[in-house]
């Protein structure tokens, strides 16, 4: 197998960690892309490398000699950020000569600009993305991850018998892994012809109520499923993410959900149960 070397954007995060991983497990040499190149964090035999989104050229210096980037965008919702992050990010795979990109949305993106910066800039690098590398895949999960139960603002409430949540109960979700996406993502670099468009899917459906009831199979005690506003989660967030984060979420859970489900051609389905993935995390529990 070629020895690829692999620009990883938001190597310390939630998102990129095991993408990192899961690639020098594989052999690869990767180049984290972070502000601070001494900052913790860094999974080891990572090599961190000064990128900054918003300093174009700091980011085409990064990508220099490299055979392929993966780019997660922070999720930010200012206007004077947001999309400047992404037009940065395009320019310097144009001006790089990076020939693949993987890029991993963190969520759906609209067909056109509908006004919400977070959002447009996602749109635009996944509209630019095919026009500025050879090989270019767009990612996504198909709702909403798993590592959202155990986040801070939750994983207290869960293990106090409560998972307080913006949706309702008897919505199906076919929560994914951050792992799974990652795994998609590595995949994806070494495929000789990879899909343009993959959205993820965890490998069950489940509602509010089932979500609960596993978390109980694994704590060991009685857990529910409480909906809450999405003005209610804000609150939630905010000591955690900032005002800004948590508005910019609260208002992505306000919308209601799709109504269509995403076409089979482009949907891939990950291996990781809630169960499975819950008996993996710290609950906080003796």
């Amino acid at each position: 197998m070629q020895r690829l070397t692999v620009v990883v954007h938001g190597a310390t995060g939630t998102q990129g960690r095991p993408v990192v991983q899961r690639l020098l497990a594989a052999g690869h040499h990767v180049r984290a892309a972070v502000r601070n190149t001494s900052a913790p964090g860094l999974p080891p035999g990572a090599e961190p490398v000064f990128a900054d989104l918003s300093r174009p050229g700091s980011l085409q210096e990064a990508y220099a000699a490299a055979d392929a980037v993966v780019v997660q965008l922070p999720m930010v919702f200012a206007a004077e950020t947001a999309v400047p992050q992404a037009e940065a990010v395009i320019a310097a795979l144009k001006g790089s000569g990076v020939r693949r990109a993987v890029f991993n949305t963190n969520g759906m993106t609209a067909s056109e600009p509908v006004g919400v910066p977070a959002v447009d800039a996602r749109t635009l690098l996944a509209a630019e993305l095919p026009r500025v590398v050879e090989v270019a895949t767009v990612v996504a999960p198909a709702f909403t991850y798993l590592e959202n139960l155990a986040a801070p603002w939750s994983a207290p409430l869960v293990a106090a018998g409560e998972v307080a949540y913006p949706l309702p109960a008897d919505l199906p979700v076919p929560w994914v892994a951050v792992d799974d996406l990652a795994a998609a993502i590595a995949g994806f670099l070494t495929d000789p012809a990879p899909p343009a468009l993959r959205i993820i899917a965890g490998p069950e459906a489940l509602t509010g109520d089932r979500v609960a009831a596993e978390l109980a199979a694994v704590l060991g005690r009685d857990v529910r499923w409480r909906r809450v506003e999405p003005a209610e989660y804000e609150r939630m967030l905010i000591p955690y993410t900032g005002p800004e984060f948590a508005a910019g979420v609260a208002a992505a859970y306000a919308a209601p959900p799709p109504a269509v489900a995403p076409d089979p051609a482009v949907l891939g389905t990950g291996t990781t149960t809630l169960r499975e993935w819950a008996a993996r995390q710290d609950w906080g529990l003796d």
